[in-house]
């Protein structure tokens, strides 16, 4: 079995941490461990990694393709009047 070290824990959490494992009768690292199971066992995605340059993009041309559905100015969108101040 592996072990695991956290550090750079804050005291707010590390207290909360250890009534969580008082309430459920273990210690504070069994409840670390049953908190990160639980979380593996909801199916929780892991944290996506940044999209590139590429990617980034990519989606700017597929959506600078979709067809315009409203073909009112930003400005008549918004309201803005001659002054340049909302009419609304």
């Amino acid at each position: 079995m592996a072990d695991l070290t956290i550090r750079g824990v804050s005291d707010e959490l590390h207290t909360w941490l250890k009534q969580q494992a008082r309430a459920h009768h273990r210690s504070v690292n069994r409840e670390a461990i049953a908190l990160i199971e639980s979380v593996r066992a909801a199916g929780s995605a892991p944290a996506r990694s940044r999209p590139s340059a590429q990617d980034i993009l990519a989606r700017a041309e597929r959506f600078a393709n979709l067809p315009v559905l409203d073909t009112r100015t930003a400005d008549e969108i918004i309201g803005y009047d001659e002054a340049g101040l909302p009419s609304r």
